[in-house]
């Protein structure tokens, strides 16, 4: 996959609109073209209604995140389930995708772990020389609240709760969230791709990524897969939210890319936009 630059700015505006049936909407006023109202109308309905092509990408995402999380939730044994029941994957499958995320770590961040077998796909590994580094399973867990608010052509429910994001794992636009993550444990300069690019010295505690979003579409509808990997290392946990991008593709989509960012004030809570491609043209 071809690394892109960093997306400098990701505007968002004008997200919601109104369907019949659905919502009572106040027209804009001021007798000027639909795209440049003298006002801006309200929108009081149940949906997030985008356009298509909202700003000009292909496709947009907007997912948000402030839940509770599941007491005693262990994302490494539930790495399983996601991986066998949402993702769907046969055994074979699972080793292909851990071994792809294995050789991605080595190429891009110059991370040697070994690779894996039926037996030990689920195992948590360190590297076998250079970095000190541990690669595990992972599945983000639920009660995160992690919801797709926004799938830019599509209709999406406002699901929540009662002072939480969605926390319903069977509601439209839940995002289930999981893959390989590797933890640094020492502060080092990284090797790979990334360290030839330029100064790359990461604190102990920063990870990198490498998995699948699996949003939840209804019951008679496929999910949207979104693969995703870390272009950039992820800083350790603390009072300074986390900022985090990575490269994305979709098998329709093609390339895109995710800036996000977590923690800090805002504790286990997540804001995270997708666009396809990752910047315009222009």
């Amino acid at each position: 996959m071809n690394r892109r630059d960093t997306l400098k700015t990701i505007g968002i505006g004008a997200l919601f609109g109104a369907t019949a049936g659905t919502a009572t909407a106040t027209p804009g006023q001021g007798g000027r073209d639909s795209n440049n109202p003298g006002q801006v109308g309200n929108y009081n309905g149940n949906k997030t209604l985008v356009p298509p092509n909202l700003g000009g990408f292909d496709h947009v995402l907007l997912y948000l995140a402030d839940g509770e999380p599941t007491p005693g939730w262990d994302s490494v044994a539930e790495a399983v389930q996601f991986q066998r029941d949402i993702m769907d994957r046969s055994t074979e499958e699972i080793v292909a995708d851990r071994n792809a995320a294995v050789e991605f770590f080595d190429e891009r961040y110059g991370l040697d772990f070994p690779e894996a077998g039926e037996d030990d796909v689920f195992d948590v590994v360190d590297t076998q020389s250079g970095v000190d580094a541990t690669l595990r399973p992972q599945m983000l867990d639920p009660g995160t609240g992690y919801t797709a608010y926004v799938v830019s052509g599509k209709g999406m429910p406002n699901n929540h709760g009662d002072g939480t994001t969605n926390l319903d794992t069977e509601s439209t636009g839940k995002v289930r969230d999981g893959g390989w993550w590797a933890t640094i444990n020492e502060n080092v300069e990284l090797g790979g791709n990334y360290g030839a690019g330029g100064p790359s010295e990461v604190e102990e505690g920063s990870i990198v990524l490498f998995g699948d979003y699996n949003i939840r579409m209804g019951d008679q509808q496929s999910p949207i897969v979104i693969h995703y990997d870390s272009e950039h290392p992820v800083a350790p946990a603390g009072r300074i939210p986390r900022a985090f991008n990575c490269d994305l593709s979709h098998e329709e989509w093609g390339e895109g890319q995710v800036h996000g960012v977590s923690g800090g004030t805002m504790m286990g809570g997540i804001r995270n936009v997708l666009t396809f491609p990752p910047m315009l043209d222009g």
